[in-house]
């Protein structure tokens, strides 16, 4: 392979990827005009948020986004510690209610187990979170992951 074919790849490869990250932005784009539509909050501190809890490939991350929007905008307006309940089930992980009272605690500072244990049997009678664990150890994720999961 000359050193002219070698080039034309390589512009070839960093076309793509530039149509790729165009592709990104605007999918990011739109989901900040659907942020700032349907939240009050600042779109830049609500991924803020969502980025100490989420950890992984962006692609997750964006999931997990996304998944926090719907719950959100079919509850309305929530509680902040109902908020972050649902920022750390956004990942789709079946956790017990330790678990979430730590991630909860990262992401506010603070954060008591009785009022998320309160909070989390609310969310379950209202269908927003399911139960996979058993009666005596609850492990709790988000049913929207469940419906992504069964579709």
């Amino acid at each position: 392979m000359s050193s002219g074919e070698k080039s034309t790849d390589v512009l070839s490869v960093l076309e793509k990827l530039l149509l790729r990250i165009n592709e990104i932005s605007s999918r990011l784009d739109r989901v900040e005009r659907l942020l700032r539509r349907n939240r009050s909050v600042d779109s830049a501190e609500y991924l803020s948020r969502l980025l100490s809890v989420v950890k992984g490939p962006f692609h997750l991350v964006l999931q997990s986004l996304i998944r926090v929007w719907i719950v959100l905008s079919k509850l309305g307006r929530v509680d902040p510690i109902t908020e972050s309940i649902i920022y750390v089930l956004s990942t789709c992980s079946a956790l017990n209610i330790t678990e979430i009272y730590r991630k909860v605690k990262d992401m506010r500072g603070r954060a008591s187990r009785r009022i998320i244990a309160s909070k989390l049997r609310v969310l379950e009678a209202s269908g927003v979170v399911v139960n996979t664990g058993t009666n005596r150890r609850p492990r709790y994720t988000l049913s929207e992951c469940l419906e992504e999961k069964s579709h």
